[in-house]
């Protein structure tokens, strides 16, 4: 059955963001960024950004760091994370070009058009549906200079765990993951945001499970152990 946005809204809250900050690794963001490029004189957003997990890593690199997210427990966490970041770096650390702030996508977007150089949606799509989360494409192409890049990660439903989390086989999926999505369903719908696809990779997953990627490489089987999305778009379109 398909849940509201209250009910949606409400999973995202205080106990959700604190347990999602808890469990994050380091590894899996050092492996994320390593896929991506950027400049010291990009400015960059970081949609649905949660605790700010990227913060510490690309704001040092680039011009400014502005994270959106729906969910005000994760802004608090993430606004923490950045005091105590400026603490022990004893100035630094490049915080004046940080900023965090509760809006949602499609609100933050229409304030800030063109503005961005590169936008980050990591993990996110997953937790949507279709039609808004065609919706917040659009918008974040909107707020994205003519050749602005976006970088969305997301796991994969046709990597075996994902497709027995589905059925309900030994393990459950995560009730935030609403909408796991296949590489060609995220495409499609990247394209009618109007999107052009620079990029794409199927990469492993972040924990243990990541042993298994050698595996992906089998001819026919080897889609059921592609873990994880990673797809590099780009706004080619003038304003």
């Amino acid at each position: 059955m398909l849940k509201t946005n209250e009910e949606l809204k409400e999973l995202h809250g205080h106990a959700y963001a604190s347990r999602f900050d808890e469990t994050q690794l380091p590894s899996r963001l050092e492996r994320l960024i390593a896929n991506m490029n950027f400049t010291s004189q990009d400015n960059v957003v970081d949609f649905a950004c949660g605790s700010g997990l990227l913060m510490e890593y690309i704001a040092p690199l680039v011009k400014s760091y502005v994270g959106v997210d729906f969910s005000q427990p994760f802004i608090d966490i993430a606004n923490n994370k950045k005091k105590k970041i400026e603490d022990l770096a004893e100035g630094n650390f490049r915080a004046k070009n940080v900023q965090f702030e509760c809006a949602s996508i499609q609100d933050f977007c229409r304030r800030n058009p063109r503005s961005f150089e590169i936008a980050f949606a990591m993990d996110i799509s997953e937790h949507v549906y279709d039609e808004e989360w065609l919706d917040m494409l659009t918008s974040m192409r909107a707020a994205l200079v003519k050749g602005g890049k976006l970088y969305l990660h997301t796991p994969n439903a046709r990597f075996f765990l994902e497709v027995m989390k589905k059925h309900n086989i030994f393990v459950k999926q995560f009730p935030e993951h609403i909408a796991v999505r296949t590489l060609e369903d995220n495409v499609t719908l990247l394209k009618k945001a109007g999107f052009a696809i620079a990029k794409t990779r199927l990469i492993p997953h972040y924990n243990v499970l990541r042993l298994l990627h050698p595996l992906s490489f089998m001819p026919i089987l080897g889609a059921c152990f592609q873990a994880r999305i990673f797809v590099e778009a780009e706004n080619r379109q003038a304003p």
